[in-house]
């Protein structure tokens, strides 16, 4: 099964007013987001307390050849995310990051070393997760979905003006 649906019960507007009023709304990731190409990846998750929320947020590979493991990111670098904080601990995740693709946007196909947790927070009827070259749709409709991206995928925003943001993280024992 690509995806499984998990949890149906997360308050997705308390996460993103959490993300607008604590993350999101900060000087360095404002600039960015107003680029109208520029995705956008910021780890809530780190190693410590102290790492840039960049690190770790996309080159998967330097953090092998680093020997960090998605597991040992595992400390909230946004306490004061109470809502969302709670949500990922009782999802059991780690590696979680807010992932934002603007609209006219995807990723290269790729393959993920373990299975992925997505909560759509704030999505469309033209955003798709597509695996094996099938599209699906996740709603943000309050569900938490265990997505196997250890298969060959890309997510879309085929959309004109919406962006798409997930919160993305990893479970490693449904790996």
């Amino acid at each position: 099964m690509d995806i499984e649906k998990l949890k149906h019960y997360i308050d997705t507007e308390r996460i993103y007013t959490e993300l607008q009023t604590f993350v999101l709304n900060d000087d360095k990731y404002r600039d960015q987001l107003s680029d109208t190409y520029l995705s956008l990846q910021i780890c809530l998750q780190g190693t410590d307390a102290e790492m840039d929320p960049y690190f770790g947020s996309r080159n998967l590979q330097y953090l092998i050849d680093e020997g960090i493991e998605e597991k040992d990111f595992n400390v909230f670098l946004f306490p004061e995310l109470d809502y969302t904080n709670a949500i990922i601990e009782d999802l059991e995740l780690v590696r979680t990051r807010v992932m934002i693709f603007k609209p006219k946007t995807c990723l290269t196909l790729h393959v993920d070393p373990t299975k992925r947790v997505h909560i759509p927070i704030e999505t469309n009827e033209n955003c798709f997760l597509m695996i094996n070259q099938y599209a699906h749709h996740l709603f943000a409709d309050g569900s938490a979905y265990l997505c196997d991206t250890t298969q060959l995928h890309t997510a879309i925003n085929a959309s004109l003006d919406t962006n798409r943001l997930h919160l993305v993280g990893v479970r490693p024992e449904m790996s």
